[in-house]
């Protein structure tokens, strides 16, 4: 049955009413299945207090009756006893239908009753008073607390409790007193009747509301599913040409021409790099809204090579903008997940330069309290705490009323938060008008090895062989010509089937292969058999409109540096740098 129909038919019976205390029949086993868990569960507790109970009449009997009478009875407490403790080992079997466990259940109950009955009438006739408050303690104990239906519980309690009645008419019992005793049982079992119904009738609702509840879970975890799913499609449909016009861009920026055709390209350049911003502030939102789209995947890495890198990216924009950038970070190890991290330093980075209206931006790692405060600090404008409160929100510019979009969505800092709030890295904000911003991460310390810790070598010139597999023809010759133009010898193919054959003839360096392959297999996949057919664990670069958790956990025991589209051109290049041998590589004059 599928959702849409347990809804419709779970509100047809809250509309109707359960009044009978009835179901459907389709609900109405579900239900008896639900209680049949509870009573499950409860079952431990319930054979304990039954097993006290008798056995504290039992030793009440020897101490408080003749022995000969305490004797006879106490067949009947064993009788009571064992079947509490066979319901409690046979209701526990996994392998017990439900129904069954409900009737044993309901058995071991009717037997307690019967016995102490009997055990009252049998003292009667040897001349020793015994009250019949016992028999009122099994009716308290069964109306309270088995939680069996209304049925069976009243079946069972008017049961024992005639039967009780009959004994005593049988026996010839005084009138009088027998039927004192049988309007005090009448009652008792009336009032528990009444409270029975108005229970069950409560669990019933509580057990609609409950369906009902957990079907719009189920319906809202589907829509979130289906929501991701719509989210890596546009990824990647989106991205594919964004990519290519990123590519194409640089060319024109690098093959340089008259000064109107310079100017053109940069600001062609500048438009499409903002465009990939601005789609990746919306996807990377939207991703990070929904429960289980972004996770965190933490492990030990060098902190300052990052932050090197993040540096050197922003470098031409703030000297652009005139805004000075300074790195204070000592050689240390922390524990997080590197790409989550980037893009939260990224965005508070960019933040600064595009609305803090600074003349410095510092990025400083100092060790405090056994944890490292990462820091990201301004000397602009600075926040009142009433904007402090507002700068998290979600589409919040409190410099731009006039929504330009060259200054972005809004989106920055409330990204930040979110992938703090992954990462579970505490984050604060600190400022005051006038006196700049700082905002303050404090990340878990981590031990790494010495080597990695070593500071990255700046940008070199580019020499090497790179073999690309890229099925789209667009984004091949856009990133095969702007790899060419660096330096680099490029073997560009569409199938895996071209890569191998050019890996033949000249082994490459480097492979950078596209994630999403026309042929069966991914990117990833087409490296390994690459690396296969050239022997060698050859350092290797997948290109991904989409870099999922999934992805990125696929990516690192292979090995593989995970790259989003668009690309950035001054990332690649960096990430060229450092995969490409250092023998290939030349210092740039």
């Amino acid at each position: 049955m599928s959702v849409e129909q347990q809804e419709r038919l779970l509100l047809a019976q809250q509309r109707r009413g359960y009044s009978r205390l009835c179901f459907v029949p389709a609900l109405e086993q579900a239900f008896a299945e639900h209680r049949v868990q509870r009573i499950r569960r409860r079952l431990p507790l319930i054979a304990a207090t039954a097993v006290l109970f008798q056995l504290a009449y039992a030793l009440l009997d020897i101490f408080a009756m003749p022995l000969a009478v305490s004797l006879s009875v106490l067949p009947l407490r064993l009788l009571a006893l064992g079947a509490v403790l066979l319901a409690f080992v046979y209701c526990r079997r996994a392998a017990t239908p439900p129904r069954r466990v409900a009737a044993v259940y309901a058995g071991a109950y009717l037997c307690n009753g019967v016995s102490v009955a009997v055990i009252v009438h049998l003292c009667w006739q040897q001349g020793v008073a015994m009250p019949y408050d016992g028999l009122f303690l099994i009716l308290l104990f069964g109306y309270a607390l088995l939680g069996l239906s209304l049925r069976a519980i009243g079946l069972c309690s008017w049961g024992f409790c005639l039967l009780f009645v009959g004994l005593g008419l049988g026996l010839g019992e005084a009138g009088d007193e027998l039927a004192y005793q049988a309007m005090f049982l009448f009652c008792a079992n009336l009032i528990g009747t009444v409270g029975a119904y108005m229970q069950e009738h409560g669990q019933r609702g509580a057990w609609l509301n409950l369906r009902l509840l957990d079907l719009a879970r189920q319906r809202a975890e589907a829509d979130d599913a289906r929501k991701l799913r719509l989210l890596a499609a546009a990824s990647h449909d989106l991205r594919q040409p964004l990519n290519a016009m990123g590519l194409y861009a640089q060319h024109l920026v690098e093959q340089g021409g008259d000064a109107q055709t310079r100017r053109i390209s940069a600001r062609l350049a500048a438009s499409v790099e903002q465009l990939g911003r601005l789609l990746q502030s919306l996807l990377d939102y939207s991703r990070l809204t929904l429960p289980g789209g972004v996770q965190a995947r933490p492990h030990a890495f060098a902190l300052r090579p990052l932050l090197e890198r993040l540096l050197g990216e922003l470098a031409p924009e703030a000297q652009q903008q005139g805004v000075a950038l300074r790195l204070e970070c000592a050689d240390c190890g922390v524990r997080s997940d590197p790409l989550l991290l980037e893009r939260l330093l990224r965005n508070l980075l960019s933040n600064a330069l595009q609305h803090a209206g600074a003349r410095q931006l510092s990025l400083s790692a100092r060790v405090q309290g056994g944890a490292l405060l990462l820091e990201v600090s301004d000397d602009g404008r600075g926040l009142s705490e009433a904007e402090q409160a507002l700068v998290f929100e979600e589409f919040r510019q409190l410099d731009n009323p006039g929504r330009n979009v060259e200054r972005g969505l809004g989106l920055g800092l409330a990204i930040v938060r979110q992938l703090a709030a992954v990462l579970e890295h505490p984050l604060q904000l600190h400022s005051q008008p006038g006196a700049g911003a700082r905002f303050v991460l404090r990340l878990p310390l981590a031990e790494v090895p010495a080597s990695a810790l070593a500071a990255s070598d700046g940008v070199r010139r580019l020499r090497g062989r790179i073999l690309l597999l890229e099925d789209d023809a667009t984004g091949r010759e856009a990133l095969a010509g702007l790899l060419r133009r660096w330096g680099c010898d490029v073997q560009a193919c569409a199938d895996l089937a071209g890569a191998l054959a050019a890996l033949r003839r000249e082994p490459p360096q480097l492979l950078i292969s596209d994630y999403r392959l026309a042929e069966s297999g991914d990117g990833l996949q087409a490296i390994e058999c690459l690396r296969e057919a050239a022997g060698q664990m050859l350092p290797a670069l997948l290109i991904s409109a989409d870099l999922s958790p999934e992805l990125q956990e696929r990516c690192l025991p292979a090995h593989v540096m995970p790259l989003g589209k668009p690309l950035l051109p001054a990332r690649l290049r960096q990430v060229l740098a450092s995969l490409l041998p250092r023998s290939a590589e030349q210092e740039t004059a």
